[in-house]
């Protein structure tokens, strides 16, 4: 006669401690991070340095495809940004924008184009209190702005 015997092809269980504890942190990790949202604990104010030279300007679509820029207290053309030249400018526009549209804000309201003492370029909107630091994008997008300082009404790139 012949005695079989069967092995569990499952181990050992586990500890408890082991079994629960990767649930325990997970559910800990997600109330952890629903706290820090409700309350803002733990958040990091990031602010633009302060400003030696600010714009006022505005932003239009232009019948061609192009971004007009303009001053908003005269509005006298101060640059046009082409169709195929102005891939930056819409896209920073783009994240701010899309604030304005959730407070129900068009494009009426000036914007700040703001230089700082280093020469960090940010652009401002005061409607929102948003601002995108442009030197996060590179040296040369942020020019893109910069050169706006030094134009006159009337130019075109």
């Amino acid at each position: 006669m012949t005695v079989a015997h069967h092995h569990s092809p499952i181990g050992p269980r586990a500890p408890a401690i082991v079994r629960y504890g990767f649930f325990v942190l997970a559910v800990t990790m997600v109330l952890l991070a629903a706290v820090s949202s409700w309350t803002g604990l733990g958040r990091v104010a990031v602010e633009p340095e302060p400003a030696v030279e600010t714009m006022s300007i505005r932003f239009a679509d232009e019948a061609d495809g192009g971004i007009g820029v303009y001053d908003p207290s005269t509005n006298d053309l101060i640059h046009v940004y082409a169709p195929e030249a102005g891939g930056f400018v819409r896209t920073a526009l783009r994240a701010l924008a899309f604030d304005r549209r959730k407070l129900g804000i068009g494009p009426e309201p000036a914007f700040e184009l703001m230089r700082g003492e280093s020469g960090q370029v940010t652009l401002y909107d005061p409607t929102t209190e948003k601002f995108v630091t442009l030197q996060a994008f590179g040296k040369g997008n942020a020019e893109t702005f910069a050169q706006l300082f030094a134009m006159k009404p009337g130019g075109t790139s």
